[in-house]
Formats: structure tokens, C-alpha cells, sequence
């Protein structure tokens, strides 16, 4: 006959043993998390910049042109792109640099207040512009002669 606990062997805990078997996998895990999360901020964030610089400085070459510079949907367009520009420039560089230890808003606290700012109003300009445009495209295409002519860059 087989004794079914010679085949199986059955080990115990304690509570203290099991809690220090969780925190062990637990540390394990967010090191692991913590590590995907910086080659994540190094790599995802260089081709947010290149991609976004890149898409930007078209938007403010197509919309410059000479027959879109007087729609006023247009140049709030242009506007909220340079805005997005300065957002991008002044946010991701230090993100970039961040995942290779060399932060400079790490060890100046001003420097840390200036990219704050900045980046917040330019997202919050380009925000807004958008916002403008959709309204001025209401404008534009209102039945009402007065709304329409509310309309333009005047």
C-alpha cells in the first residue's frame, strides 16, 4: 500500500515565512516594473520628440503658407503648433535626459519651476487654441450674416 504522504510532502509555514516569500517576489516585481518603466521613458520618449518636432515644424510650414495666412482657423492652428512645439522641446528633453541620470531639474530647483510652467501654459495655450478654432469654424459656417462675419482675424 502507498502512503500518499510519502509521495507528497507537505511543508508548513508560518505566517512569518509566508510573509517574507511575498515580499521577496513583491521586490522582484517592482524592480522589474520600475526597470521596464525607464527603458520605456528612454526609448517611447526619443520617438515621441523626433515624430512630434518632425509633424510640428510641417504644420507650421503648410499652415504659413501665404493662402492659409489670412484664415483665421488656420492661424490658430499654426499657433497651437508652435505652442505644441515648445511643450515637446521643453517637456521631453528632460525626460530624455532623465533616463540616462543626467536630469538638470533634479539638482535646480528653478529649472524645475521654469519647464513646469512652461510646458503647462504652452499645453494649455495650444488647448485653448483648438478650442478657438472649432469655435471660429462655427462662426464661419453660421446661417447668420453677424456670426459669420465674427469670423476673421480682425
Amino acid at each position: 500500500m502507498i502512503n500518499t504522504q510519502d509521495i507528497f510532502e507537505v511543508q508548513e509555514f508560518d505566517e512569518h515565512s509566508f510573509t517574507l516569500m511575498f515580499n521577496i517576489s513583491n521586490r522582484d516585481f517592482i524592480e522589474t516594473l520600475e526597470y521596464i518603466s525607464k527603458q520605456f521613458n528612454r526609448y517611447f520618449s526619443i520617438f515621441i520628440f523626433l515624430f512630434g518636432t518632425i509633424g510640428n515644424i510641417l504644420n507650421c510650414f503648410v499652415l504659413s503658407q501665404s493662402t492659409l495666412r489670412l484664415n483665421p482657423c488656420a492661424y490658430l492652428f499654426l499657433i497651437s503648433s508652435i505652442a505644441n512645439m515648445i511643450s515637446i522641446i521643453f517637456g521631453l528633453t528632460t525626460r530624455i535626459l532623465a533616463g540616462w541620470n543626467m536630469d538638470l531639474t533634479d539638482t535646480y530647483s528653478l529649472s524645475c519651476k521654469i519647464r513646469a510652467f512652461t510646458v503647462f501654459v504652452s499645453r494649455t495655450i495650444a488647448f485653448w487654441l483648438i478650442a478657438y478654432a472649432t469655435i471660429d469654424r462655427w462662426f464661419s459656417s453660421c446661417s447668420q450674416y453677424q456670426r459669420r462675419q465674427m469670423s476673421s482675424l480682425k
